[in-house]
């Protein structure tokens, strides 16, 4: 909950100040007529001032939330056990059982078109989730803590049996 929620406060601390900042243009100078030469001058100006704040504070969520991006802390590590998982219209092929607190990555592929590996907990949340593509392979370093069965579904849209496409295994 850390990492993401973080991401979460300074995105909501970006838009509360991004909505006060144009309802304060919406209303400066609201009650008094001008000339449209004075309006277009002004209307020039401020969109570039608007343009260099927008700029600068998007370069600021980017730098202040790259850190918590997960991949630099996404390593397997040497002794991980490896499972193969095979995506294909409309299942995937993978182990009925994983096991519990050890280093696993799964390999993930596809045999005709992309699709999503995405893994449900026991909870019914999204635990991680890969890309499958056809002829390469997406490596998901993972552990899994908690034991039950956990469901995998289909996350791009992936044909009309998409709806359909999920799986699951246990860990144990």
């Amino acid at each position: 909950m850390g990492d993401g929620f973080f991401v979460l406060k300074v995105f909501i601390v970006v838009a509360i100040l991004a909505i006060g900042t144009m309802l304060f243009i919406v209303n400066y100078r609201a009650r008094e007529p001008l000339a449209q030469s004075v309006v277009n001058d002004a209307g020039y100006r401020l969109r570039k001032i608007w343009l260099g704040v927008v700029l600068v504070v998007a370069a600021a969520a980017f730098v202040l939330t790259l850190p918590f991006f997960p991949y630099p802390w996404a390593k397997a590590s040497p002794g991980a056990r490896h499972f193969a998982i095979t995506a294909a219209q409309y299942a995937f092929v993978m182990p009925a059982v994983v096991p519990a607190d050890v280093p696993i990555v799964f390999d993930v592929t596809s045999q005709d078109v992309n699709h999503g590996f995405g893994i449900y907990a026991p909870d019914g949340t999204l635990f991680a989730q890969v890309q499958a593509m056809p002829d390469y392979i997406n490596h998901l370093p993972i552990e899994f803590h908690k034991r039950g069965h956990y469901v995998v579904r289909c996350l791009e849209f992936c044909g009309i049996g998409h709806a359909y496409m999920h799986g699951g295994f246990d860990v144990r």
